[in-house]
């Protein structure tokens, strides 16, 4: 239910891996017809814009629209949910205990905070269960998320930090991929080879990063020799409090996703 940047890049990961197939999946949105026709062509879902379709034979229905949206939404699907379903939400601010309060039936729902690296298999995922989940459905969707990256199951109080670091985390990397390439060309590369060498440097710190024993502080400490290129940056960096800016960026994501919650609390 939604049809965003988010809801793509899940579909596309999760058919990718094959844990469900495309006729098994029906995609809706309140008023984009031409964003549904062109989800069809691609991937071969089925669409549409009438909830009662998309909803009555679900087993599983993935929240993916704006929160300012639920009480509409859910007000128009209410007469479709089942306390047989399984109800995955990834709206940021808004409790499973809304949601049910909204709908007037005990439902099954779970709250996850992805990213959009889902597209590739790789996303970040938080997930928590609501009051009426049993074991088994949490499984489930620890499950599906697995197949487009890693799963941390906390309980729903944590999943603002979760949208914080992990679900917004994406973006933290494109604005230091951009300053890094913007320097790359400032001082005389091409913006082709100052990308390409940005990229590889990022995708390489990832992978040694996951696949080392060191901590991360101890691979920074182990490049950073004193007097050389990298101390002299890492210093810079120092210099501008850019440790204290990051965690600075990281409270007020999660101090938003708190205060979008504020109007959900009941």
């Amino acid at each position: 239910m939604g049809s965003g940047e988010l809801a793509e890049s899940l579909l596309k990961g999760f058919l990718d891996k094959k844990f469900i197939a495309a006729d098994q999946v029906w995609m809706n949105n309140h008023t984009n017809k031409e964003r549904l026709a062109d989800l069809e062509k691609t991937y071969h879902v089925h669409t549409t814009q009438d909830k009662a379709v998309a909803l009555k034979k679900a087993d599983l229905i993935i929240f993916a629209f704006r929160p300012a949206d639920t009480s509409a939404a859910v007000a128009e699907m209410k007469p479709f949910l089942r306390r047989d379903q399984l109800i995955i939400t990834l709206m940021v601010g808004v409790p499973t205990a809304f949601i049910q309060s909204e709908a007037g039936v005990d439902l099954p729902i779970v709250r996850a905070m992805p990213n959009t690296s889902a597209s590739i298999g790789l996303s970040a995922t938080g997930i928590a269960a609501g009051a009426c989940v049993s074991e088994a459905q949490l499984n489930l969707a620890k499950q599906l998320f697995e197949t487009v990256g890693t799963v941390s199951v906390v309980a729903e109080n944590e999943i603002d930090v979760i949208a914080g670091v992990a679900g917004s985390g994406p973006a933290y990397l494109y604005y230091l991929a951009q300053s890094m390439q913007e320097a790359g060309v400032r001082e005389g590369l091409s913006e082709a080879s100052s990308a390409l060498l940005v990229q590889q440097t990022l995708l390489g710190a990832a992978n040694l990063l996951k696949q080392s024993e060191k901590s991360a502080s101890d691979l920074l400490n182990a490049v950073a020799t004193p007097g050389g290129t990298t101390q002299a940056g890492i210093d810079t960096l120092d210099n501008h409090s850019v440790r204290e800016a990051v965690n600075a960026c990281i409270h007020q994501a999660i101090v938003r996703a708190k205060e979008m919650s504020a109007p959900f609390s009941k």
